[in-house]
């Protein structure tokens, strides 16, 4: 897991993936990317704008400037734009919008969804937690058999509840608890059968 997601949070979260495979039929894994992408046109972008508006001004401007002071000028203008706008998180994740965002997790979740195998269990009751750090985005992704077995007003409420965890002053103990109240929602509506197994590594780590 990310290390964003201090030590003392890694052992909770495994301990209530237990709990929860020990009440009810769910495979639960919980992958953590610290980020998925690096983002680079962003900055990139508004370096050349701000070297531009530079240039323009230096341009335009009735004042005389030497050359090496608009070359150098426009070059620094690039340089703050580029290292201002890609060094600041809330500033880049502002200019590559939430939409982005929310469909660069949903992709990288749904990779790793298939990568892992977590659509490999006997019943179809796997169920990715899948949590981008820096993108601030969590995807849950569940298996036919959990997503059938669960109304769809349980799903909606299960998501929102994630969904705040990024506001929390405190992300990990905020997923821990939205986490631990899942188990509620499994046990009724997964019921543990007879024969159960552990069939998907609770702290799997997929490559991509």
């Amino acid at each position: 897991m990310a290390t964003n997601f201090n030590n003392a949070i890694h052992p909770k979260i495994g301990n209530i993936i237990s709990q929860i495979e020990s009440h009810s039929h769910a495979e639960l894994v919980v992958i953590v990317k610290s980020r998925i992408q690096g983002y680079s046109e962003y900055p990139l972008a508004v370096g050349a704008s701000l070297a531009f508006m530079t240039l323009t001004f230096f341009r335009f401007s009735p004042e005389f400037y030497e050359d090496w002071v608009i070359y150098a000028g426009t070059v620094l203008g690039f340089v703050l734009g580029a290292v201002l706008s890609g060094g600041i998180p809330s500033i880049l994740r502002l200019l590559i919008g939430r939409k982005r965002l929310e469909k660069s997790a949903e992709i990288m979740a749904r990779a790793c969804f298939q990568k892992g195998g977590i659509h490999h269990t006997r019943d179809k009751t796997g169920v990715l937690i899948f949590i981008a750090f820096w993108e601030q985005q969590i995807v849950i992704l569940p298996d036919r058999g959990v997503e059938s077995a669960i109304p769809l007003a349980e799903w909606e409420k299960i998501q929102q509840d994630f969904r705040g965890v990024f506001r929390a002053t405190n992300p990990g103990t905020a997923f821990v608890a939205k986490l631990e109240a899942m188990q509620t929602v499994f046990s009724r509506y997964i019921p543990q059968v007879e024969g159960d197994i552990n069939e998907l590594p609770d702290n799997l780590e997929v490559d991509l």
